[in-house]
């Protein structure tokens, strides 16, 4: 199985040429600074002259997914692309965040993989050893200040009920002295300190761990890691939703079979339609669906009862994400709890589920706990969010 692994997700590219056997046959290193489109096509036949290796003899290529430099990211994944094309090659690819929490020293901690993001700011993620040595994805990756990494940190340590805190990847460095302060002995591992590894890189593609681990599922596209979406293109979105309001109402029977068919078609778990029946009838059920130009665009199903309340359920119809319907949902949610008294709000979402925190993060919740391998189609650990309301109004 020889592969070929392409790392220029910052401006230190690497290419690594391995064997079947897993071993390296040639590395090439260049810090390329803003010159990934000049600079990788030749990294990479050089890496492959070296190694002895013809395109056609490749089983695999590996790139990075993000998040880290725009440029390079595209730039690896488009070349990884065409390289696999061409050669009849599986493509394969691994985020920069899981590549290097996958990749360090192994203890009983939280592993916080830091990529720069511009000079105020890096790329954070959060993931958790196992007693077995292995490693499990906590939650989204974040892009943050050093004053909002501290905060997010301890948050994270909290929810997987672990003491230890690992500090890796190449943005620790400009911040070590005062992350030290916060979490002493986090960096002294110096684990890639000095750049990103096209080795790790390979080991966290061509692994089998899928979204529990914080990577592609096996058989999934390799698709890039933003972390933040580009603001002109939200611009455009939201003014596209304005011109067409969502309207809210209760959910009823007749609605069900059009709800199970968005249920199907975005979770790998779906509810079946007894279920949607079934709960219609309770007291304290608040089940909604909102609907754009007549047609159901998304719904969500909650308990509430004795001051707290239960988010079980809320999806958009996958044509009408991004355009305000989460946000309308969520905000008529709030509405009735207030209502009913409610003053805390919980859910659980898949730690792989990054879209969904960015958006509950986003209106108030917080995480409040882990339930270690909760789904158990991908054995992915659970987040636990909470919402406090003030019920006053």
């Amino acid at each position: 199985m020889i592969g070929v692994a392409i790392e220029c997700a910052t401006e230190r590219a690497e290419i690594v040429v391995r064997n079947g056997k897993g071993e390296v046959r040639a590395q090439e290193t260049e810090v390329v600074g803003n010159g990934h489109t000049r600079r990788l096509t030749s990294l990479l036949r050089r890496a492959l002259d070296r190694g002895g290796v013809a395109p056609r003899e490749l089983h695999w290529v590996a790139a990075d997914l993000g998040p880290g430099s725009f440029t390079g990211v595209r730039v690896g994944l488009a070349t990884a692309a065409a390289l696999a094309a061409v050669s009849g090659a599986k493509l394969r690819g691994a985020s920069s965040l899981a590549a290097l929490a996958h990749g360090a020293p192994r203890r009983a901690a939280l592993i916080v993989p830091l990529v720069p993001a511009g000079r105020q700011e890096a790329y954070v993620g959060f993931f958790r050893s196992t007693l077995r040595g292995g490693c499990r994805l906590v939650s989204a990756p974040r892009v943050l200040t050093l004053e909002a990494t501290t905060p997010a940190i301890v948050e994270a340590r909290r929810a997987s009920g672990l003491s230890g805190v690992l500090l890796i990847g190449p943005g620790v460095p400009r911040w070590r002295e005062a992350l030290e302060v916060e979490f002493p002995g986090a960096t002294a591992s110096g684990w890639r300190f000095e750049g990103l590894s096209a080795a790790d890189l390979a080991e966290a593609a061509l692994s089998d761990i899928g979204p529990a681990g914080g990577l592609p599922a096996p058989g999934d596209e390799p698709t890039p890691l933003y972390v933040r979406s580009a603001q002109a293109e939200e611009r455009v979105r939201h003014r596209v939703s304005a011109a067409e309001p969502i309207t809210m109402r209760s959910m009823t029977p007749e609605d069900v079979d059009a709800v199970a068919a968005i249920e199907r078609l975005v979770f790998s778990d779906p509810w079946p339609e007894s279920f949607f029946l079934g709960e219609l009838s309770q007291r304290q059920v608040h089940a909604r669906v909102a609907e754009r130009a007549g047609a159901l665009a998304g719904y969500s199903v909650a308990w509430m009862g004795f001051g707290s309340g239960h988010l079980g359920n809320l999806a958009v119809a996958p044509e009408q994400r991004r355009r305000g319907v989460a946000r309308a949902l969520l905000a008529d949610l709030f509405e009735e709890a207030k209502r009913r008294g409610v003053t805390s709000l919980t859910l659980e979402v898949r730690a792989s589920n990054f879209e969904a925190q960015s958006l509950y993060r986003a209106h108030g919740f917080r995480v409040a706990g882990l339930r270690r391998g909760y789904y158990r189609d991908t054995g992915e650990d659970a987040l636990v969010l909470e919402h406090r309301l003030d019920a006053r109004g």
